[in-house]
């Protein structure tokens, strides 16, 4: 009994972790335009058997996982993002997730017993998932959900490369 509680208390941890990087993504897109509307999916982009929660214009859809994504729901009736738009969604996430470190490992010495003790867990989780996302590569098509994606240290390499090609061929 004790090892399905460890158990369930460790996929919570890692699914809260991931959650916390995911709204790191939706604030910046929310901030963007009025008529943004957010999505966030832990594991796959399936709406079926999660529970659906919406904060006005985000809407989460959960379930234990060990991938998240964020996206924007009608971006086809938004105008294009700027190359500033672009960079604070793709750093959101792993600022927040280093932010969260912080935070979270400083109150588990705060708080004693097996709440500290968890809040320090959870504060490596955002460690691990911090480095995980903010190293630039593709995600190996064996990562189910996320096979085939862009890390969002990737996504922010390829921003920055927009960026000079643009400044080049404005000079």
């Amino acid at each position: 009994m004790w090892m399905l509680f460890e158990l369930i208390l460790t996929l919570l941890i890692i699914t809260t972790a991931l959650f916390i990087h995911e709204v790191g993504h939706a604030i910046p897109a929310l901030l963007r335009n009025k008529r943004v509307k957010v999505e966030i999916y832990m594991g796959s982009t399936s709406k079926e058997n999660k529970l659906k929660l919406r904060f006005g214009r985000l809407t989460c859809y959960l379930t234990f996982a060990f991938s998240g994504l964020c996206r924007i729901s009608n971006s086809d009736q938004l105008p294009a993002p700027t190359n500033k738009q672009r960079l604070l969604f793709g750093a959101g996430g792993p600022a927040i997730s280093l932010i969260g470190f912080v935070t979270l490992y400083f109150f588990s010495y705060l708080i004693a017993g097996v709440p500290g003790i968890i809040i320090n867990r959870l504060a490596l989780a955002s460690l691990i998932t911090f480095f995980f996302t903010a190293v630039p590569f593709t995600y190996p098509s064996f990562m189910k959900n996320l096979g085939g994606y862009q890390s969002d240290g990737l996504y922010i390499w390829n921003v920055f490369k927009d960026m000079k090609k643009e400044a080049k061929a404005v000079s």
